[in-house]
């Protein structure tokens, strides 16, 4: 099988990259404390308590070089192992489970050693932290670990079976993820674990969000630096690649990874061959001999591959009791649904040759008929967008889902019930509950909705506590509409200590996710030097990247910067075209800057009718209407000076 141990480069070059801010004051630190003393596991506290703690401690910048001085240690004395100071490191490798199991084997043949009866307690806690911190079923629910090595221990103190793994990016390659395939014995299925170690990331930089996402540093600074060391990372890299249509290179990077041993790449390779713009890059023979190789070692996702292709008729003769073959042996090894659910993936994906919504929506309702519950609410949503079911059908057939256990369903559900107006004090309280049901699955915006509730007190109680605790487990999850909130929250100062760098940073990363507001809001820091140093050119980069997609009042900051030369060369008909646009849109504020334009006469010809105009669709703009209250007089022969508190501010 493929990478059999995880490369350290990539863990190391995380923290080099991530160095550059000193650690704050920590003589109070929690975990400092727990440190000097190191009791016994069931006189810790909670994990994670002592975790969060140690992530604001000057230990976590010493991590990295001591777990790659130790593993140093080891290779040079494997016979001798036991000599080693393993008590002295427990102190730095505390939360590595690698760690634990390392010197179980060391000890094998003391296994009742006082040290290894400590340690196994030790690793109980940290694995019992890890599992708690997350399902890894998906990867907005990861288990989020210290060290990516660790995600090995992980799958063998669950006492599954490895079958594949990988890398993957996702969030705008903001995030990372390490992706197990596993076989479960005990309950003969087949799963798909996510693993990640972004909370790590969030406290060496002293910011809660990963600093190399800011700068696509993951794509950009990791992927083609440390594909030789680390071949799990050719698979993101072969799909950035295919996302930039450099499809001969995404071509030659799975095939490295397939000489690695990787099942996965043999999926992706043959996907590309029937994507519809292939271009032919490879030849589909090939391809199939791929995708059946895969299949041959019962690999799930091939088997996914292999029922869609089977089914669209592009392996050539086939027959429904072979597609049905196929389709039970997957939902043998699955769960009832997964096989119905994933070609239907297959059909509404446009890259595909045989694309096809209709099929899409038959296997989706299939996936429903199955009895898989998240299926179940999304072909209700499904329905209810095609104008099937009425907005009242589709909130009860979501709530009964949701009454089933169905995560999906529930947040869905809460989600319809908070669009409403008002709502009743007893309904409002059952929304609180269906969304406490949702975030046992770590649904990201079912913590934004939680967050949104308790903030504006729509549950009866008014949480501040608890609105900032799920705003910030939303955006971590990389939710965009949370972290352009925690952005304000911090810029505001209002429910947390003003802290304008901060907020900038959630603002940059959010835009990185297409948040048009946190886009907007980081130009606008950039244009004022709010905090930060002022940059006209970034603020000029942030404000067209949020115009470009109709967002009225970045257009209105991007025609002042055309209108005055700031971060680009002076374009007074640009900075006038963009403020009709945003006019046309609605902007009070664009009009009223269109009036004041033509009002004062210098930029454009002077144009008073016009300018009243502008101004009267801006009447409720506060400067609008004090021109519009004073018109008479200041557009009177000789009449007194213009009111300067309306004037354009460079």
């Amino acid at each position: 099988m493929i990478f059999r141990a995880l490369c350290s480069c990539v863990f190391l070059l995380m923290l080099v990259a991530c160095q550059n801010r000193p650690a704050p004051s920590n003589a109070d630190n929690l975990y400092l404390q727990q440190l000097a003393l190191m009791p016994e596991a069931a006189k810790l506290p909670p994990y994670a308590e002592l975790y969060q703690s140690y992530l604001q401690s000057p230990q976590v910048f010493e991590s990295s070089p001591q777990w790659l001085n130790f593993q140093q240690l080891l290779t040079n004395a494997p016979d001798n192992c036991q000599q080693l100071p393993w008590q002295e490191q427990l102190k730095s490798q505390f939360w590595n489970l690698t760690f634990y199991q390392q010197a179980a084997q060391c000890f094998a043949a003391q296994p009742d050693a006082a040290l290894i009866t400590r340690f196994r307690e030790y690793q109980q806690y940290v694995a019992n932290g890890v599992l708690q911190s997350g399902n890894g079923k998906a990867s907005y629910s990861a288990y989020q670990l210290n060290n990516y090595f660790d995600a090995h221990e992980v799958v063998r103190l669950l006492e599954l079976q490895t079958v594949d793994f990988y890398s993957e990016l996702s969030s705008d390659n903001n995030a990372l993820h390490y992706v197990f395939q596993v076989y479960d014995p005990t309950q003969q299925k087949f799963r798909t674990l996510y693993f990640e170690n972004q909370r790590f990331l969030h406290a060496i930089d002293q910011i809660p969000f990963p600093f190399m996402g800011l700068v696509d540093g993951w794509k950009e600074l990791l992927l083609a630096k440390n594909t030789q060391s680390n071949l799990m990372l050719l698979l993101p890299r072969a799909a950035d690649a295919l996302a930039n249509k450099r499809l001969q290179e995404a071509v030659s990077l799975y095939q490295q990874a397939i000489a690695g041993g990787s099942l996965h790449a043999r999926v992706k390779l043959a996907e590309l061959c029937y994507r519809h713009n292939s271009q032919h890059v490879l030849d589909e023979q090939e391809c199939t001999q791929q995708l059946l190789q895969a299949a041959d070692n019962d690999y799930v996702p091939a088997l996914h591959l292999l029922h869609f292709l089977h089914h669209s008729g592009q392996l050539g003769n086939t027959t429904p009791e072979k597609i049905a073959e196929i389709r039970q042996y997957i939902t043998n090894m699955t769960d009832p649904g997964q096989a119905e659910l994933q070609l239907s993936r297959y059909y509404y994906n446009q890259s595909f040759k045989k694309a096809d919504t209709t099929q899409g929506d038959y296997w989706l309702q299939q996936a429903s008929a199955a009895g898989f519950l998240d299926a179940s609410a999304f072909w209700a949503l499904s329905q209810h967008e095609k104008a099937r079911l009425t907005e009242t059908e589709l909130n009860l057939q979501l709530q009964q889902l949701a009454d089933r256990g169905g995560s999906a369903a529930a947040y869905l559900y809460a989600s319809q019930m908070m669009q409403q107006p008002k709502l009743p004090p007893a309904q409002a309280k059952a929304v609180e509950q269906y969304l406490l049901q949702a975030i046992q699955n770590h649904h990201p915006e079912a913590y934004y909705l939680l967050a949104y509730g308790y903030e504006d007190n729509l549950f009866g109680v008014e949480n501040t506590g608890m609105a900032l605790t799920y705003f910030q487990r939303a955006a971590e999850r990389f939710y965009p509409r949370a972290m352009l909130r925690l952005g304000s929250i911090y810029r505001e100062g209002q429910l947390l200590p003003k802290d304008l760098q901060t907020a900038n940073r959630w603002y940059l990363l959010c835009s990185k996710q297409g948040n048009n507001g946190c886009a907007f809001n980081a130009g606008v820091m950039f244009d004022d030097g709010d905090g930060v140093p002022q940059n006209y050119e970034n603020a000029f980069r942030f404000f067209s990247y949020a115009a470009e997609r109709g967002y009225a009042p970045a257009m209105n900051r991007l025609a002042l910067l055309y209108l005055f030369g700031k971060g680009v060369t002076a374009d007074p008909a640009k900075a006038i075209a963009l403020f009709t646009e945003a006019a046309a849109k609605g902007s009070a504020s664009a009009s009223y800057y269109l009036g004041l334009l033509y009002f004062e006469g210098k930029q454009v010809p002077q144009d008073y009718p016009k300018a009243k105009s502008y101004f009267e669709k801006a009447r409720q703009h506060p400067n609008a209407r004090r021109y519009l209250e004073q018109w008479p007089a200041l557009t009177a022969p000789g009449g007194p000076a213009k009111n300067n508190s309306g004037k354009l501010q460079e």
